[in-house]
């Protein structure tokens, strides 16, 4: 009989055992998932960064080309309608850069978003391992409690609640 209950006992804590290395395993991925959004937000905001850029480069480019061309036809540049066009065209290309970034900073809020989720996902599922590994001990040390009763090495005086009767079992 004492084979049982130290099966039990030794069942109950290789369980607690696994049942926390698991949450702490959950927490590690979710942990590392998080980082991994965190980097591709990161770099959602540089490429936007970059390609906002780009497109501010390339508006100045077709704008002095369109001053060039101007001027080669005899428009004078910053003067009347020239000008109304031009101001109009720079607005409309920091529109499209303002664009790009705000594009870039819709995706790193999504991936942040999710990066905390992953977090919060991981510390639930480190502390569900915790309270089962407290639930298998629990289950554990009730079986291996039964097994020894069962085996008759404890008198039902010695397992009954002794409240209220001075110093407890006899």
């Amino acid at each position: 009989m004492a084979g049982a209950v130290a099966l039990a006992v030794v069942g109950a804590v290789v369980g607690a055992v696994g049942a926390i290395r698991s949450g702490n395993a959950a927490k590690k991925q979710a942990d590392f998932q998080a980082k991994v959004a965190q980097n591709q937000a990161t770099r959602e905001r540089q490429v936007a960064a970059s390609q906002a850029e780009d497109s501010r480069r390339a508006s100045s480019r077709r704008r002095a080309a369109g001053v060039a061309e101007g001027g080669a036809s005899g428009v004078r540049s910053g003067t009347g309608s020239s000008l109304f066009v031009a101001e109009d065209f720079a607005g409309e290309e920091e529109l499209q850069a303002l664009r790009i970034l705000e594009g870039g900073e819709v995706g790193a809020s999504r991936l942040e978003s999710e990066a905390t989720l992953l977090k919060a996902k991981g510390k639930s599922a480190q502390t569900a391992g915790f309270f089962r590994a407290g639930s298998t001990l629990l289950k554990g040390a009730g079986t291996a409690f039964g097994s020894f009763k069962s085996s008759g090495r404890l008198t039902s005086a010695e397992t009954a609640p002794q409240f209220g009767r001075g110093t407890g079992p006899a």
